[in-house]
């Protein structure tokens, strides 16, 4: 089972962020963004996924993130192995994304919040 959330922190106003990617929520004062594949998915499916619902808001990603927004990946896998191929980091590299993947022996950011 895998899930994929990207998130945005660090922002003064997640709502007017929100405005800008129809597809995203708000949670937590962060403006997040869930991979609607399958779990069952391999956790390339789904950073691919993510970065095609976000490259062509890169220049507002951007944007926020000179003005001191933090971007994460925020993977969860039951099982390995984790497979990532250029396709599926392509995103993060865009972006300047951290990837963090959770396992089942170790969560520390949560399935629904991401602290800093």
């Amino acid at each position: 089972m895998v899930t994929a959330t990207f998130r945005i922190g660090g922002i003064g106003t997640p709502q007017g962020v929100r405005d800008q990617i129809p597809f995203a929520a708000i949670e937590r004062g962060e403006v997040i963004v869930r991979s609607r594949l399958e779990p069952e998915a391999p956790i390339n499916d789904h950073l691919v996924w993510l970065w095609s619902g976000l490259k062509l808001k890169r220049r507002f990603l951007k944007r926020l993130q000179g003005d001191g927004a933090i971007f994460r990946c925020v993977c969860s896998v039951s099982r390995g192995p984790i497979h990532i191929q250029p396709n599926g980091a392509e995103m993060l590299h865009l972006l300047g994304a951290e990837l963090i993947i959770e396992t089942p022996s170790d969560r520390p950011y949560g399935s629904s919040s991401v602290s800093q």
